[in-house]
């Protein structure tokens, strides 16, 4: 029988492009989402059109915060889970702290607990780099450097979200890694986040809107790197947590700087109140990850950025009002960096 490979969050950013991957290969997946309203559902439709074109993709649209919701799989024959689904996002996690309580913890306990009753090889969990808060000079290392208190409603979801999984998953037959991304972008992302929106404003000489004075530090990861990190991930031993992303960081004005450049256009900067919660520096320590499974990122932020502008030229542009609406920032995103 040929075993599937289930990823959770499909429609999603890096859920699409692992999807993508995973069916170029010709892997079977089942891709589950809710297609929920975290951010305009239009993006989400696009990505999961590109999938559909491939023979050898399932799509269920269920809401795995609902205790039943995988109980259609059962049948399969499940060789790994890439549990991506979640409510992403630091400042609208604090105006809506119970979605994000039901689609990261609530749902991340549903996927562990079926993952524990149906003897699943292996649950590949996404968590995140807002766990660790600012880390300054610091490089955070997996295990040391995880908050006991963490700083936003969303880390706080995400890092229960891991915790339980460890306890449910303890000494069972699944082994369970967990992925904290750092700043992942490329084509398709997620419209709330930095380089797409800047990118977007750049292009179609709009405000660039900063928040603060644009000096923070990122560990920016390109899709393609992040990928290929979850990937080498399946079939490890033992279970293990990893650090995904870049330890060069780069400043967001360094970021608006190559959009000027690789687009040919001249940014028209406005400097907003700093975010609420938002760290000056975040840099992973990424010993684990390279000694583990021989993985560390390859795409320096100029390919990347430029490969992202070259993207949303061919794909979005000016023409493509609806995606281009969602690329804005909405009222209630600015009001959430106040609080």
């Amino acid at each position: 029988m040929d075993k599937k490979v289930v990823v959770t969050g499909c429609s999603g950013f890096i859920g699409y492009h692992l999807s993508k991957n995973l069916l170029n290969e010709d892997k079977t997946v089942i891709g589950i989402d809710s297609l929920n309203n975290a951010y305009d559902v239009k993006l989400k439709q696009k990505r999961l059109e590109e999938l559909e074109k491939k023979g050898n993709f399932v799509f269920l649209n269920n809401n795995l915060n609902e205790k039943n919701s995988l109980n259609e799989i059962k049948n399969y024959e499940i060789s790994s889970i890439y549990h991506l689904a979640a409510r992403a996002g630091v400042r609208q996690s604090f105006l809506d702290p119970q979605s994000y309580i039901e689609d990261n913890t609530f749902a991340t306990l549903n996927v562990s607990n079926f993952s524990k009753e149906m003897e699943i090889p292996e649950l590949i969990l996404a968590s995140t780099s807002s766990i660790y808060g600012d880390s300054g000079q610091n490089l955070m290392v997996e295990e040391k450097d995880e908050k006991i208190k963490p700083p936003s409603v969303y880390a706080s979801t995400k890092l229960s979200g891991e915790t339980l999984s460890k306890i449910i998953l303890e000494d069972t037959k699944t082994k369970l890694i967990i992925s904290r991304f750092f700043t992942v972008y490329g084509p398709y992302g997620r419209p709330d986040m930095s380089i797409l929106r800047f990118i977007h404003w750049i292009i179609n000489e709009k405000q660039v809107k900063v928040f603060g004075n644009g000096e923070q530090q990122r560990s920016f990861t390109y899709v393609e790197d992040v990928i290929d990190a979850l990937r080498r991930m399946s079939g490890l031993e033992k279970s293990n947590t990893f650090n995904v992303g870049s330890n060069i960081t780069v400043s967001l004005n360094d970021v608006i700087k190559l959009i000027e450049e690789f687009s040919g256009k001249k940014a028209k900067i406005e400097n907003l109140e700093r975010a609420y919660k938002d760290p000056d520096v975040v840099r992973p320590n990424l010993e684990n990850i390279k000694e583990t499974i021989g993985w560390e990122p390859k795409t320096k932020i100029e390919e990347g950025v430029a490969k992202t502008v070259s993207w949303y030229k061919e794909n979005i542009g000016v023409q493509m009002k609806d995606l281009a609406i969602i690329l804005g920032i909405r009222p209630d995103v600015i009001r959430a960096s106040k609080i």
